[in-house]
């Protein structure tokens, strides 16, 4: 469902400095809704791992910071939950929080294969895999996505 841009925007504003002091990053938002109520997700990430404990916790501070905000009309129901390892890597500090983990890396030049290989290096501009045929170096310009992958699964 597509839903107004100042709403997404408004409950980031309120919420990302408190997820931040407690370690925390919105990685993405979904709202939808069916009749009179709306349900809010939330997807967290971590540079550590993501409890189901840490996300009850951060529901109880979230869930009284948007009422007081009182940004819906109606009923809502609050989930908090973390992105799952499948989720797509796009941004520098996605790559970062995977470094050692084998991932597959697909282009935004359609015509180019993906690559898989570990990760072992990422900056602020580009990542390092290292495949069989030793280090490549990839700018996060080219990349469109990459992803965990799980061999032998």
């Amino acid at each position: 469902m597509k839903w107004p841009m100042e709403l997404k925007k408004k409950i980031l504003e309120v919420l990302t400095p408190e997820l931040a002091q407690e370690g925390f990053d919105i990685v993405e938002l979904k709202l939808s809704r069916f009749k009179q109520n709306s349900r809010l997700r939330i997807f967290i990430d971590s540079d550590k791992r993501v409890s189901i404990g840490d996300c009850a916790r951060l529901s109880k501070i979230i869930a009284p910071m948007l009422d007081m905000e009182n940004l819906f009309a109606g009923d809502y129901t609050l989930e908090v939950s973390s992105p799952g390892l499948d989720r797509p890597l796009e941004t520098a500090r996605d790559f970062r929080r995977r470094i050692g983990k084998r991932i597959e890396v697909f282009f935004t030049d359609s015509g180019k294969k993906s690559v898989r290989g570990d990760l072992v290096g990422v900056n602020e501009i580009s990542i390092e895999l290292e495949t069989g045929e030793g280090i490549n170096k990839v700018d996060l310009a080219e990349i469109r996505m990459g992803k965990v992958v799980f061999d032998g699964v």
